[in-house]
């Protein structure tokens, strides 16, 4: 089962050519497959990924994108941050927007697109960035 596992996570990553390879030899963009592959080979029912597309080529991230998809659609949890906005509007169903370590917002795309007035997730950011900045500024001149 590992071995058809391994077959579809090489196919899947476009990884057949360096599976045979040592780790200190292979690119940054290679170690990230690798990475990806032995964190869900074992197919775990929860996915935790952390910037999973990052020093990907655009076709092995799309195929991770398709990927985390279809987890989800299997039912899977799947856990991912990442910085790029388009990911998690395409992903998630909720989302947690966090800047410097401080929660900003939780709830789902179309609550925060409602509450703040914005559609990309990239101006939403900002919009509660900015909010954020504000209250502090505020509290500031609090006597």
């Amino acid at each position: 089962q590992i071995k058809s596992r391994m077959d579809e996570m090489a196919e899947l990553l476009d990884m057949k050519d360096f599976l045979d390879r040592k780790i200190e030899f292979l690119s940054s963009g290679m170690k990230q497959k690798t990475s990806i592959v032995r964190s869900i080979i074992h197919d775990p029912p929860v996915m935790i990924f952390d910037e999973p597309t990052s020093g990907l080529d655009i076709l092995t991230a799309r195929n991770i994108i398709s990927f985390i998809r279809d987890c989800k659609e299997k039912g899977k949890c799947v856990l991912f941050s990442t910085h790029i906005m388009r990911e998690a509007e395409r992903l998630a169903d909720r989302i947690v927007l966090i800047h410097r370590g401080q929660v900003l917002a939780i709830g789902t795309l179309e609550e925060m697109r409602a509450e703040t007035g914005q559609v990309d997730l990239d101006d939403i950011f900002v919009h509660y960035v900015n909010k954020s900045n504000l209250e502090e500024e505020l509290q500031a001149y609090e006597f």
